[in-house]
């Protein structure tokens, strides 16, 4: 057990001294020389690249500067959370548009759910992760601007509640269809 609590230190003296601690063999003396801001690039690279998801997202998340949109993308990408979270590190980043239309399509539904960030996203690929096979890319898209109202009526249709609540709820709904849906209710 003490071996697991290492893992999760935060310890103020590496990350103030964080340069002979980048090495260590303890996961908890580079996630904490992670944390600092005062890192050389060579050091900052190492930590992106570290066999611990924690490191490597610890770091992204303090140097954002120096981390490149493909490094981001692969820091995302193998984000192995040490408990249920709904945080993930894309989230610290801003993806160009071609990116987040790119993994509109990408076979990993973690990454297509990042697709609907782009707010100018084509129609086509808006509707296509309307009827992902997959809930949380369902969810995702529920309040996109670009959705048509069939594709929206589909949504509010789902067999999930969770995403027919999400399309509902969407400040995007057209107000003909609040209306519509007011009307159901008895409202």
């Amino acid at each position: 057990m003490a071996v697991g609590e290492l893992r999760y230190l935060r310890l103020d003296w590496v990350t103030a001294d964080p340069l002979p601690y980048v090495s260590s063999p303890y996961i908890c003396f580079r996630r904490s020389a992670a944390r600092s801001r005062a890192l050389p690039a060579d050091a900052v690279i190492r930590l992106l690249n570290d066999d611990d998801s924690g490191v490597r997202t610890t770091m992204a998340t303090h140097a954002q500067h120096l981390v490149d949109l493909t490094t981001a993308e692969r820091i995302d990408r193998e984000f192995q959370p040490d408990k249920k979270t709904n945080w993930r590190p894309a989230g610290e980043f801003t993806f160009p548009p071609q990116t987040l239309r790119r993994l509109a399509t990408d076979p990993d539904p973690r990454m297509r759910c990042l697709a609907p960030r782009d707010l100018d996203l084509p129609v086509e690929l808006a509707e296509r992760l309307a009827t992902d096979p997959d809930s949380e890319v369902r969810h995702a898209i529920a309040g996109h601007p670009n959705l048509p109202i069939h594709v929206r009526r589909a949504l509010l249709a789902d067999p999930s509640e969770w995403i027919a609540h999400a399309t509902a709820a969407a400040p995007t709904l057209p107000v003909a269809e609040m209306d519509r849906l007011l009307t159901l209710a008895g409202v």
